[in-house]
């Protein structure tokens, strides 16, 4: 008992030292919609439709994330639960029941990763398929499996935009099956071709939707990963569509990533095949004791594991889809119960939900793309002018002016905030800051403010080129800085028109 308190206060010392700079976070899904990379997690339907926690299980999702994955709801093992019976309640939850309805998905403004169709493992398919598989010809596998996918992905098509057709088909131990494929049921009656069969049946049902294999320890250059890619150049010889490869990264905090090492060298060969891929369950673990880290210095490193991992997304980014997290909140992780209490902590968000250091790294990354400085801030539609302050003391407004933008209030003293956002300091006006106010209206207003650390007076960036940026309030982060009727500065739709781009200078 006397150990668990002392880690147990190890803990919170450690968790109040790394959200001490930044409590209310602009939150992933903010970040995610800037950086351009969707950002998502796994997630359970039973606790969304239960609003468990308060309400803060379902909270955290929507403040976080654009791209959700199902843990078990759409896997076979919950669906089929005989030959023609299914059980879609979860799924229509989630997407609705009919090709004109909608649901939860929808109405948040999210998309949803199919998994998974065929999972290789009989301990993670249909009970009745394994009880009967005595009488079950290969021709009526086939059907069977023909029916399933059919069913399935023909009920969410034009919904769910990516499936995961196969799930963990290669082994780790060694054996005589072409590709080192996992003893299975469906292997057992079609053979390999098993594997081409789902991907077909899943194009028949839906044409547009883009089709992964699902893999966890081939992250890393390895002979796992040379079988995976024997296998996928297999199918693609064949004329199979596959579109993806889903990168698990169920790893802990001893693994290392840094560009050129084995990691990037797995990616490139998919890049080099013309794959797209995901990161699609990351979780990173740390060695646990009643709950708690062994070491509170290992959330340290796991944030800075999670950040590396994010930067090698974004590295590949022309071929990497999303970045998905198994989970959000070590409330409700898999690994503890997988290890036997050995290791936990694996997540972005702690047992209360509250931030750790991981997810400031995570956020940080998307976030914070500009050097603190002084800068003068000029419309792409108007390079010539630039963003200034009122020379009226008594006034808030800010307003362009001409060339050459020397003068001080015609200068921003910009500084990141920790939380995701800027500040940004008139020169002239002391301690007066860019404020945005009305954020949601036709036309939101943007003047000047005396600081008071407020949530109207914080700014995000996204890149749009080399100097060039959008500039959003952090109380509307889907809208933008612009400017309208040729001189006026407002909040607005985003809509990639010039005028809502800014050129910053620093001076």
């Amino acid at each position: 008992m006397k150990i668990r308190i002392i880690l147990l206060v190890w803990y919170v010392v450690f968790t109040d030292v790394t959200l001490c700079t930044a409590q209310h976070p602009l939150g992933l899904r903010a970040a995610s919609f800037l950086s351009g990379i969707p950002i998502g997690t796994a997630i359970r339907v039973n606790s969304l439709r239960q609003s468990v926690d308060y309400g803060q299980y379902v909270d955290n999702v929507k403040n976080n994330y654009v791209l959700v994955v199902g843990e078990n709801e759409l896997k076979s093992q919950s669906i089929w639960l005989g030959e023609n019976i299914y059980n879609f309640n979860s799924s229509d939850w989630l997407l609705g029941n009919t090709s004109n309805s909608t649901g939860w998905i929808q109405q948040n403004l999210m998309q949803l990763r199919g998994h998974n169709l065929v999972w290789a493992n009989d301990q993670w398919i249909p009970n009745w398929l394994i009880e009967q598989e005595s009488s079950i010809s290969s021709a009526k596998a086939k059907q069977l499996l023909s029916d399933y996918i059919h069913t399935v992905v023909g009920r969410y098509r034009g919904k769910i935009p990516w499936w995961d057709v196969i799930n963990e088909a290669v082994d780790d131990n060694n054996n005589t099956n072409p590709f080192n494929l996992r003893d299975c049921f469906w292997f057992r009656k079609l053979g390999p071709d098993f594997i081409k069969y789902a991907f077909t049946f899943a194009h028949e049902a839906d044409p547009d939707v883009k089709l992964y294999y699902n893999e966890y320890g081939i992250e890393y250059v390895s002979l796992k990963t040379d079988r995976m890619l024997n296998l996928i150049d297999w199918l693609i010889s064949q004329g199979i569509n596959v579109h993806g490869i889903g990168l698990q990264w169920h790893i802990d905090v001893s693994v290392k990533v840094t560009p050129g090492d084995v990691h990037y060298q797995s990616a490139q060969q998919l890049v080099d095949r013309k794959l797209d891929f995901m990161v699609t369950e990351l979780d990173v673990s740390v060695r646990t004791i009643g709950g708690y880290p062994i070491n509170p210095q290992d959330l340290q490193t796991q944030g800075l594991v999670y950040r590396s991992i994010l930067e090698y997304a974004l590295y590949f980014s022309s071929n990497c889809r999303a970045l998905l997290t198994w989970g959000f909140t070590d409330r409700y992780s898999w690994i503890p119960s997988f290890s036997n209490h050995t290791r936990g902590a694996a997540l972005p968000l702690d047992w209360m939900y509250l931030p750790k250091f991981a997810y400031w790294q995570m956020q940080e990354i998307l976030t914070r793309i500009l050097v603190d400085g002084i800068y003068r801030l000029s419309p792409q539609s108007k390079s010539n002018q630039c963003l200034g302050t009122s020379l009226n003391a008594n006034s808030s407004d800010v307003q362009l002016y001409n060339e050459p933008c020397q003068d001080a209030h015609q200068k921003w003293n910009i500084t990141w905030l920790g939380d995701g956002t800027y500040r940004f300091l008139s020169l002239n006006a002391q301690n007066h800051v860019l404020s945005a106010r009305n954020t949601t209206a036709t036309i939101g207003e943007v003047q000047t403010s005396i600081w008071s650390d407020d949530i109207e007076q914080g700014w995000a960036f996204s890149a749009q080129g080399p100097h060039l940026f959008r500039i959003v309030p952090r109380t509307a982060w889907w809208r933008v800085m612009t400017v309208y009727n040729t001189s006026s500065i407002g909040i607005i739709n985003f809509d990639r028109m010039s005028e809502q781009n800014w050129i910053l200078t620093q001076v």
